[in-house]
């Protein structure tokens, strides 16, 4: 019991920092990618572009004043790489950086060679304060509203549009969002393994994978780990990694999580956290002391029993006062053992308490986040068919998109809420599965359709039976199915899925058996054996909850799910194949 509630206690703080790492490069996300978008807008800005200075003025003043959490100011490069304007500047520190060159600055220089954004690692600027900088190029417009339509081609570079980011605001954000009773410390890396942030401000700008690399663990992150680094080096290269155990110099256990943050599809940074296993080692620490007390007893009743004999062989009158003694001292030691027991039993209970009050947070969370989601979704589409500009658009499908996501993720939450409160109910009724199948591939043909440039992807439907009639509850069905064909399509960039269904002799009856074959980069094994629990997943975009609930609903109805590689049985194919039973009614017909 004692090594199962330390267990309990660890897996509690590891659960804890995987969903805090994950929480928080979201907020970073959002926070950044709200950044980029004024930035773009900026860029784009009639007030700029027709060099309008005293209107570009108040327009980038304006963005700052809306982002000053984050940034640390706005700035406007004309072509050459001189000061323009710098944000919220009064007119004798303007006189004095007017016409400042820096066009030796990678955030001039790249987007004016590109024509594209910029995103800088740590940059130490001429104040001597480390920031971050994202840059846009300002590329002539045409349009009623511009006022250089004959004198320049579009797309010529007129300048830059520049944000800084001050790099302990970036980690001043993050701090105020962790869990206070977690205690856990917070990181940024860049993706070349540069320092962005920590708690030791000295090591900002260091690489953690060189020579003083072990140093850099004990003085920055209050670990001297191999497995740390090893962590962070796979976080580098595929943008995420598994929650890792280390160790402190003075033996503390922590659980190192670390996700990516990415801006506009691309990996920008790497977050990661420390969080210290407090819990575990007060229980490990009152299990010890129990278990050396323990040992103290023994030795004190066999010093007891030698102590008898050697009193009845020599001091046979002063039996009796010795033996009293001794039961006094054990009746002490006992009720030492009963505190201690009541003290497990208390952590034991605290735990379970705070395991079902985060159930309950996160349930209530996810109805409160579903609430205006709706709303945002519907005037989006709304606006979308009445805007006619297709930049404008863009940004509205990306709205729309990022909108649908939050509302499957809060849906995913709530699932998963109920599965695991076994509160989790089904509405059956008779189907035929050939029908709901033929709906959902008809439905992604035609989307594929849209989208060719993206997918070059066939989907063939086949079924050995004409009806398969399966008492079912027709919308948890079609979620399963929902999720296997938009994984299938996901991890398939081009090539063919095939869908089938047939009956086949189960071991408690007839039952249909319905199958998804991809021929996709297949089944990671890293992940093969735990494919089904939460967060297991190898996708920058997905929670890892769509086949936990899957295989929840199959199982509630009565069957089974799962899934192989395509190549696992000697053929030469790629993909993977998922596969899923259900019970099928008397009605059905061949």
């Amino acid at each position: 019991m004692s090594d199962k509630i330390i267990d309990i206690a660890s897996q509690e703080v590891r659960s804890n920092a995987l969903i805090q790492a994950y929480d928080l490069s979201k907020i970073l996300e959002n926070r950044l990618q709200s950044t980029t978008t004024l930035l773009r807008t900026l860029a784009d800005a009639p007030a700029i572009q027709n060099n309008e200075f005293q209107r570009a003025q108040a327009v980038i003043n304006s963005r700052q004043n809306y982002t000053n959490e984050l940034t640390d100011f706005y700035m406007w490069l004309d072509k050459d790489g001189k000061i323009v304007w710098i944000s919220n500047m009064n007119s004798t520190a303007y006189q004095k950086y007017k016409g400042f060159d820096l066009s030796y600055r990678p955030y001039f220089n790249v987007p004016k060679n590109t024509d594209t954004a910029y995103y800088s690692s740590v940059i130490e600027s001429n104040d001597r304060v480390p920031r971050l900088y994202i840059s846009y190029p300002i590329l002539s417009k045409q349009g009623s509203e511009y006022n250089n339509n004959n004198l320049t081609k579009p797309g010529t570079f007129q300048g830059v549009a520049v944000t800084a980011l001050l790099i302990n605001s970036l980690g001043q954000l993050l701090k105020s969002q962790l869990f206070p009773d977690l205690k856990s410390d917070i990181g940024l890396l860049d993706n070349n393994g540069i320092i962005l942030y920590a708690n030791n401000q000295s090591y900002i700008g260091k690489n953690i994978f060189g020579k003083d690399s072990e140093s850099i663990m004990a003085s920055a992150f209050h670990a001297n780990s191999d497995s740390i680094i090893n962590s962070l080096k796979k976080s580098l290269q595929s943008g995420a990694c598994n929650p890792t155990d280390v160790k402190t110099e003075d033996g503390i256990a922590n659980t190192l999580a670390c996700t990516p943050v990415n801006i506009e599809g691309k990996h920008f940074l790497t977050l990661f956290i420390i969080a210290p296993h407090n819990l575990s080692a007060d229980v490990s620490t009152t299990i010890e002391e129990q278990r050396h007390f323990s040992i103290l007893i023994i030795a004190t009743i066999a010093a007891v029993a030698i102590g008898i004999s050697f009193i009845i062989f020599k001091w046979n009158r002063k039996l009796q006062s010795l033996v009293n003694s001794r039961t006094q001292e054990l009746r002490g030691s006992n009720e030492s053992l009963v505190e201690s027991n009541k003290r497990l039993d208390l952590a034991n209970r605290q735990l379970e308490l705070h395991d079902k009050m985060q159930k309950e947070f996160i349930n209530v969370a996810a109805h409160e986040l579903r609430t205006p989601i709706q709303p945002i979704i519907g005037l989006t589409e709304i606006l979308q068919s009445k805007i006619k500009d297709n930049e404008q658009l863009n940004i509205l499908n990306m709205l729309v998109r990022n909108s649908k996501r939050l509302h499957q993720l809060t849906e995913d939450i709530l699932d998963v809420t109920r599965i695991e409160g076994h509160t989790f109910r089904l509405n059956r009724s008779p189907y035929d599965i050939n029908d709901i199948l033929k709906t959902f591939v008809e439905d992604n043909i035609a989307q594929i359709e849209k989208n060719r440039d993206k997918h070059d992807v066939n989907i063939e439907y086949k079924s050995k039976e004409d009806k398969i009639i399966a008492e079912v509850d027709k919308g948890r069905i079609s979620q399963v199915i929902s999720n296997l064909l938009s994984n299938a399509i996901k991890f398939t960039p081009n090539g063919t899925i095939n869908v089938t269904t047939e009956i086949i002799n189960g071991t408690s009856g007839r039952e249909a058996l319905v199958s998804v074959k991809d021929s996709g980069a297949g089944i990671d094994r890293e992940i093969a054996q735990k494919l089904f629990s939460k967060f297991v997943t190898k996708s920058f975009s997905g929670t890892g909850l769509g086949l936990f609930i899957s295989k929840n609903i199959i199982e509630a109805h009565g069957g089974r799910i799962w899934a192989i590689n395509n190549g696992s049985q000697g053929r030469q194919e790629k993909g993977a194949t998922f596969f899923f039973t259900l019970p099928v009614s008397s009605q059905t017909l061949r």
